[in-house]
């Protein structure tokens, strides 16, 4: 029941920051992310490209130095294969990190308008945010896959799950039951990520927040599947023309994240009750000089 109730919260949450946004004029927010998405989608592209021309050479084993040269452009072809995942395939986590700055900072605004009290600021304090979030980030990224790869997949084949339920994408054959899981299991982290950026503020440690995660559970699920859908819901179409495709795969760029970043504070603000943390202080009116 607590944890529907908290899934709900972590839903209403994204309307909510929505008309927050507009209301407070917070949507300039949005055209860095829109720039983020254009050196995403290029810089992914680029290293695809690379991987492609270093994959040719060894093809057409014009690498030179036997086995010497075979080797350096085999650990090239990986190098820019892995980057290339990260920026096409990973691309919820990348933004995560690339926009981590921007996530701690348009979290606190969003605090100090619903609260009306503000954090004194601290360059120290601040840098120390943006750490632990490009950290919780990869820890998610890295917890994510593992669970994926290592636990999920073998029970999929285990049980059978890869041979049925299949549908074809392009010239791919992809694995209905497989993917659902894989997807559930990611709305979780994602959310984690985004709330943790409150819990920071409130001085609680990475093994507190786990704790404080677990109690609600539901709400990382709301604020996290929300997120994802913003990536995969456009990806669903299929245009045929790969330039278009890439910018549906990634699509979500463009508004998930600073949506995603005022939902977890809204509902935290909404179950905690941010008003009552100890580490702000009421907002001081500027005096005028003429009074």
């Amino acid at each position: 029941m607590k944890f529907t109730k908290h899934l709900f919260l972590g839903f209403r949450s994204y309307k909510d920051a929505f008309q927050f946004i507009f209301k407070n004029k917070l949507w300039k927010y949005f055209l860095i992310s829109i720039v983020l998405f254009g050196l995403i989608f290029y810089t992914g592209h680029s290293f695809r490209e690379l991987e492609q021309n270093a994959a040719e050479i060894i093809k057409a084993k014009t690498y030179g130095w036997g086995f010497v040269g075979w080797t350096w452009y085999k650990l090239k072809s990986l190098f820019f294969w892995f980057m290339g995942f990260l920026f096409l395939d990973a691309t919820k986590y990348m933004v995560m990190i690339l926009l981590s700055p921007l996530l701690a900072i348009l979290s606190e605004k969003t605090e100090e308008i619903l609260t009306g009290k503000i954090y004194k600021f601290n360059l120290k304090q601040l840098l120390k945010d943006v750490k632990r979030g490009v950290g919780i980030a990869i820890r998610m990224l890295i917890t994510e896959f593992a669970l994926i790869l290592i636990v999920w997949k073998p029970i999929c084949s285990i049980l059978g799950f890869n041979e049925i339920l299949t549908y074809q994408d392009g010239e791919h054959t992809k694995y209905f039951i497989y993917e659902a899981g894989a997807v559930l299991i990611g709305f979780y982290f994602y959310g984690f990520a985004f709330i943790d950026y409150i819990n920071e503020r409130l001085r609680l440690s990475i093994k507190e927040s786990w704790k404080f995660m677990n109690k609600h559970a539901g709400l990382a699920f709301g604020i996290g599947s929300l997120y994802s859908l913003f990536y995969k819901v456009p990806s669903l179409f299929n245009t045929g023309t790969k330039w278009i495709d890439t910018i549906l795969d990634n699509f979500g760029v463009l508004f998930a994240p600073v949506l995603a970043i005022v939902a977890a504070t809204i509902a935290m603000h909404k179950l905690v009750d941010l008003n009552k943390s100890k580490y702000s202080e009421i907002k001081k009116e500027k005096k005028s000089i003429f009074t």
